[in-house]
C-alpha cells in the first residue's frame, strides 16, 4: 500500500492532484479555478439535477495548522450554501478529528467519508494507479522510498545530505532531461551531466540516484575528490550507485595528477562492463570542455555517447512556471509581498523572459530581496535581476583563466553571430595588438583549447549554408559581458585598442550615458576617445568588417564595407565623439554612396540626417533628386525616406518632385497587392506616410487601394475555401486555444500562492 506525504506536493500541485483522483473515484468533471480561495471554492462539480458539489484541498502538515484555517472557511461555506461539501487535505486525521470538521461544516458535509485525510487520499491512490504516473514528486518522496534507502545501510549517505535530497524533490520539476539521463545511464551504466551554471545538474543527479536507489540498488556511494574512493567500494556482485559531482572542478577545470585520468577511465570501463554499478557524474559544460583539451585518455574514450547535457530549450513555458512556483512558494516571502507579486501578474514576464535561469531565482531568494523594498516594488526588483543575471556568469567568468576570457569579450564586442573564422582573427589580431599591455599570445593549439572550454556553456555553433557561425550561448552572456565592461575600464580600453573589425568599436560601445543606460551597452568616456579615433582610422583603411549578410537564400557571407552604414551606426552611438572632432565623418565620406541601391535605405536616409551638409558638397538636394530619378522604392523605404526628408527642410520644388516620384512608386506596390492582409498593411503604411509628409495629396493613393481591396473581395466570394486552407485556420485554432489553455493553468497555479485574511 502507498504512503505518500502529500505535503511534498505544492498547493496547487495538491489541488490538482485532488481534483484528478476525485474525478477518477467520482466518475465525473470537476471545474477548476484560478482565484477561488477567496470564495471559499477551490473544485466544484454537480450532481443530481444540478446540486452544487464543492471541494476544499488543504496542504499542511499539522492538524492544528488545518484547523485553524477551516476555521475561517465555515462563514464562506455557509454564503455559497453548497448541497454538498468535500475536504481534501495532506494532514492525517483521527477518527475524532474528523468528527470535528463534521460538525464544522454540518450540514454540508454529507459523512465523514467526505473528509479526505492523508490514509484515504493514499487509499483512493491504490485504487486508481493510473493518477500517480502524473506525479513523479510523490513517489521520490514516499516515506517508503525513505525508509527502503536509509534501511539499506547506504554507505556515505550522511554526505549525501538526505535534506538536501526532500529539498530538491520540493523544488524539482520533471522535464525531458530525466527520461533523457535515464536511457542513457540505463544503456551505457554511466551518464555525465554537464549544462551551463545554475541550469540544475546536481538536481538531475541526485534524482537519478534517488531513482535508482529506490527501486533495486542496494548501495550508494558519494565520490567526494577522487577514484580511490570509489575503487575501495567497488564490489562486483554488489547493485551499487556511484555519484561524483563536480568532478573536474567546482567552478572551474583543475588539472589532477596523471593519475586520476587513469583511473577516471579505468572505472568507467569497469562499469560500463557491469551488469550491478552505475557512475553518475556532474560537471559544468565549459569544466568538461576544457578537461577534454587536457585529458587525452578521456577525450578518447568516447565520453559524449554518455552526455547529457541540459540546455534551457528543454524547459517549456509551463517547466517554467513550475519551477518559479515552486520556488517562490517554498521561500519565506511574507504574504504582502508574494500579493502584490501576484496582483501584477509579473511571473508571466518571467516564465518568458531571455534570461531565465533557476540560478536567478535562488538569488533572489537567497537574498532576501524583499527586506528593504516596498511589496509594490517586489515585481520590479525581481525584474531586474532578470534583466541583469550577473550573479549566473560572474563567478564562472572569474574562474576561466585569462585567454579564455578575453576571447569571450572579443566575441561579445562582434554582433549577435559572427563567422568563426572572424573570430578567430579578431582575437589573433586583439592578442597581437595588446601583447605588450595584456601579455597574451596566439597559437592555434591553444586557441582550440580556449573554444573547448567555451563551447556549449559560454557560446554555441551552427553550420549555414556550409559556414560555421559562432553566437552567445545565452542571451544573458552578453548582457554579462556589457556589465563587465562597464565595471572594468582597463578591459574595455584594450578591446578598443585591439579592436579588428569596425564593429567591435560600436556593437556594444557608445558615448551616449543615457543610451548606455537604456539600451544595456558599454559607456565610452572622453578620456578613451583618442583611443577610438585611432582604432576607427587604422579599421577604416583596411575596410575589414564582420557584420554578416543573411538576406540571400543559400548563402551567408559578410556584409561589404560600405561606408554609408559603417558612418550611420558610429554616428548614431556617438554622437559626443562627433562633435568633439568637428568634420570626423563628413570629411571622409563619399557622398556619392546615398545613390547607390545595393545599400538599405535606413542606413541611407538616417546618414542624411545626421551629416553636417554645411561641409557636404553637392548638397542632399542633388543627392535626393538622383536617388528618385534611378530607383524604384517600395513603400517601405518610402517611410525611411520620409523620416529623413521631414527633417532636412528641402526646397519646395524638391518636394513637388518627391511627392509626384512617391505617387508613381506606390502605384508599382498597390497593383502587386494579392489579398485583403496585404491591403490593410498598405493602408496603415499611407497613414505612417501622411504623418511624416503633411503637404502629401494622399487621396488618390488610398483610393487605388480601395479599388484593388473590392476587386478581392470579389473575388474571395467566387472562391470556396479550400481543404489546405481549412486544414490551416483549424491548426491554428488548435494552437491558439492551446495556449491560451496553458496561460490559463499558469494563472491557475501561482493563484495558489496568494494568502488571504
Amino acid at each position: 500500500m502507498t504512503n505518500y506525504d502529500f505535503s511534498i506536493l505544492q498547493p496547487s500541485e495538491f489541488e490538482c492532484f485532488s481534483r484528478d483522483l476525485l474525478q477518477a473515484q467520482e466518475n465525473i468533471f470537476i471545474e477548476s479555478f484560478a482565484d477561488g480561495r477567496d470564495k471559499g471554492i477551490d473544485l466544484r462539480f454537480a450532481y443530481n439535477n444540478n446540486h452544487t458539489c464543492i471541494i476544499q484541498c488543504k496542504r499542511y502538515k499539522e492538524w492544528n495548522e488545518l484547523k485553524s484555517q477551516l476555521k475561517k472557511e465555515v462563514d464562506k461555506v455557509k454564503r455559497l450554501n453548497p448541497q454538498r461539501y468535500i475536504l481534501t487535505t495532506s494532514v492525517d486525521l483521527s477518527e475524532n478529528q474528523k468528527e470535528i470538521i463534521f460538525q464544522m461544516f454540518s450540514p454540508f458535509i454529507m459523512s465523514s467519508s467526505d473528509i479526505f485525510g492523508r490514509k484515504d487520499l493514499n487509499n483512493l491512490l491504490n485504487l486508481h494507479k493510473e493518477i500517480e504516473k502524473d506525479y513523479h514528486k510523490l513517489w521520490l518522496a514516499s516515506t517508503n522510498v525513505l525508509n527502503l534507502i536509509i534501511n539499506k545501510a547506504t554507505v556515505n549517505w550522511s554526505t549525501f545530505e538526505l535534506e538536501n535530497i526532500e529539498r530538491d524533490i520540493r523544488l524539482y520539476v520533471e522535464n525531458d532531461s530525466l527520461n533523457k539521463a535515464l536511457e542513457i545511464l540505463k544503456k551505457n551504466h554511466y551518464v555525465v551531466i554537464s549544462g551551463i551554471p545554475g541550469i540544475g545538474k546536481t538536481t538531475l543527479a541526485r534524482m537519478l540516484v534517488y531513482s535508482m536507489l529506490a527501486q533495486d540498488f542496494e548501495e550508494f556511494v558519494y565520490i567526494t575528490d577522487d577514484m580511490d574512493n570509489a575503487a575501495k567500494m567497488f564490489e562486483k556482485e554488489k547493485r551499487q550507485v556511484f555519484f561524483f559531482d563536480d568532478f573536474l572542478g567546482k567552478t572551474s577545470f583543475v588539472k589532477q595528477p596523471v593519475s586520476f585520468e587513469n583511473k577516471l577511465v579505468t572505472f568507467i570501463d569497469k562499469v560500463k562492463n557491469s551488469k550491478n554499478t552505475l557512475f553518475i557524474l556532474a560537471t559544468r559544460e565549459y569544466v568538461l570542455s576544457e578537461a577534454l583539451t587536457h585529458y587525452e585518455m578521456l577525450a578518447l574514450s568516447n565520453i559524449d555517447i554518455a552526455r547529457c547535457t541540459i540546455q534551457l530549450e528543454h524547459y517549456t513555458k509551463t517547466i517554467k512556471a513550475r519551477i518559479l512556483y515552486n520556488h517562490f512558494a517554498e521561500a519565506d516571502i511574507p504574504a504582502e509581498y508574494i500579493n502584490a507579486f501576484l496582483d501584477k501578474h509579473s511571473y508571466r514576464e518571467l516564465i518568458e523572459h531571455k534570461n531565465f535561469n533557476p540560478r536567478v531565482i535562488q538569488a533572489i531568494i537567497k537574498e532576501q530581496i524583499w527586506k528593504n523594498i516596498a511589496p509594490d516594488d517586489f515585481a520590479i526588483k525581481v525584474k531586474n535581476f532578470f534583466d541583469n543575471p550577473i550573479s549566473v556568469w560572474e563567478f564562472a567568468f572569474d574562474n576561466l583563466d585569462m585567454s579564455t576570457r578575453y576571447a569571450l569579450l572579443v566575441l561579445g564586442t562582434m554582433g549577435d553571430r559572427v563567422m568563426m573564422d572572424d573570430f578567430q582573427e579578431a582575437y589573433k589580431t586583439f592578442c597581437t595588438l595588446t601583447r605588450n599591455e595584456m601579455g597574451l599570445t596566439y597559437d592555434d593549439v591553444k586557441w582550440r583549447q580556449t573554444l573547448k572550454v567555451l563551447m556549449n556553456c559560454f557560446i554555441k555553433t551552427e553550420s549555414r549554408y556550409g559556414v560555421l557561425l559562432v553566437s552567445m550561448y545565452n542571451p544573458s552572456i552578453a548582457d554579462f559581458v556589457v556589465f563587465y565592461l562597464n565595471e572594468n575600464h582597463h578591459s574595455l580600453a584594450q578591446l578598443v585598442a585591439g579592436a579588428c573589425f569596425i564593429e567591435q568599436l560600436y556593437y556594444v560601445f557608445t558615448d551616449n550615458q543615457e543610451r548606455a543606460d537604456n539600451n544595456n551597452q558599454v559607456f565610452i568616456r572622453e578620456s578613451d576617445f583618442p583611443l577610438l579615433n585611432d582604432s576607427f582610422n587604422r579599421i577604416w583603411n583596411q575596410w575589414k568588417t564582420c557584420q554578416l549578410n543573411f538576406r540571400g537564400w543559400n548563402e551567408v557571407k559578410r556584409e561589404d564595407f560600405w561606408e554609408t552604414r559603417v558612418l550611420f551606426d558610429f554616428m548614431t552611438k556617438f554622437p559626443n565623439f562627433c562633435n568633439h572632432y568637428p568634420g570626423f565623418v563628413e570629411n571622409r565620406y563619399e557622398a556619392e554612396e546615398l545613390t547607390f541601391g545595393t545599400i538599405q535605405m535606413k542606413y541611407r536616409a538616417g546618414l542624411m540626417v545626421l551629416l553636417d551638409w554645411t561641409r557636404m558638397n553637392p548638397k542632399v538636394d542633388e543627392w535626393l533628386c538622383q536617388i528618385l530619378d534611378n530607383e524604384t522604392l517600395n513603400t517601405d523605404e518610402w517611410i525611411e525616406l520620409a523620416t529623413a526628408i521631414n527633417k532636412l527642410n528641402l526646397e519646395k520644388g524638391v518636394m513637388n518632385y518627391y511627392y509626384k516620384k512617391l505617387d508613381d512608386d506606390l502605384y508599382e506596390d498597390i497593383r502587386d497587392l494579392s489579398d485583403l492582409y496585404d491591403c490593410d498593411e498598405q493602408n496603415k503604411k499611407i497613414d505612417k506616410l501622411r504623418e511624416f509628409l503633411p503637404g502629401w495629396s494622399w487621396y488618390h493613393t488610398s483610393c487605388r487601394v480601395e479599388n484593388v481591396e473590392e476587386r478581392l473581395k470579389e473575388k474571395e466570394k467566387e472562391e470556396s475555401e479550400t481543404d489546405s486552407a481549412k486544414r490551416v485556420e483549424f491548426d491554428y485554432n488548435s494552437w491558439k486555444n492551446q495556449k491560451e489553455k496553458e496561460n490559463s493553468q499558469i494563472d491557475e497555479m501561482f493563484s495558489a500562492l496568494r494568502v488571504f485574511d
